[in-house]
């Protein structure tokens, strides 16, 4: 365990409490002086995993998409690049390998990594590795018991008009759907 105070770049962590945890996530509630001096509290949200994303395409440049419904947003449906959980303590490729062929059946033959972004970095550390897979297999998908998915795949373009239009609002989606967009157009 840290030992109190302790200096967090600019700020001075006073003291820590662990308020909540589950397999996934831990929230602490820390004491602080804030970069100009003034106690205070700060709430953060500790994530026991590495959130995972994976853009799909095939020769064709098309793409496969996740629909979901997701419970924080009231079972709102969501349709997504194909994500998940990684473990911390294993390699993040190997994690991206296991959630395609569980979500799609497909595994890749070419992978890139191309981007890492930390998600809500104002209240979590959660941080997400973006890859791009190619070269695709079919295979069976064999999602978690806890997921009802819907699969589809579309060309790249109307994919990136439903990022425009607001449709995907799943940050790590827009991001790899922009990225690629914006891959694609360099000469």
């Amino acid at each position: 365990m840290s030992e109190f105070p302790q200096k967090v770049g600019d700020w001075t962590e006073l003291g820590r409490e662990i308020v909540y945890e589950n397999p996934w996530i831990q929230v602490q509630h820390s004491a602080i002086l804030n970069p100009n001096g003034g106690e205070g509290i700060y709430g953060k949200v500790h994530f026991k995993n590495l959130a995972i994303g994976i853009l799909a395409i095939n020769d064709q440049e098309e793409i496969y998409l996740v629909g979901q419904d997701r419970f924080p947003f009231q079972g709102e449906f969501s349709w997504e690049i194909i994500e998940g959980g990684g473990p911390l303590d294993e390699d993040p490729l190997e994690s991206a390998k296991r959630e395609l062929k569980e979500e799609t059946g497909l595994e890749a033959r070419s992978w890139s990594l191309v981007q890492e972004m930390h998600l809500s970095n104002s209240v979590s550390d959660e941080v997400s590795k973006l890859y791009i897979a190619r070269d695709l297999i079919a295979g069976e998908a064999n999602p978690d018991a806890t997921e009802k998915l819907q699969i589809k795949k579309l060309p790249f373009q109307e994919a990136l008009n439903m990022v425009l239009k607001g449709e995907i609002k799943d940050s790590i989606s827009v991001a790899a759907i922009l990225f690629y967009a914006l891959q694609k157009e360099k000469p």
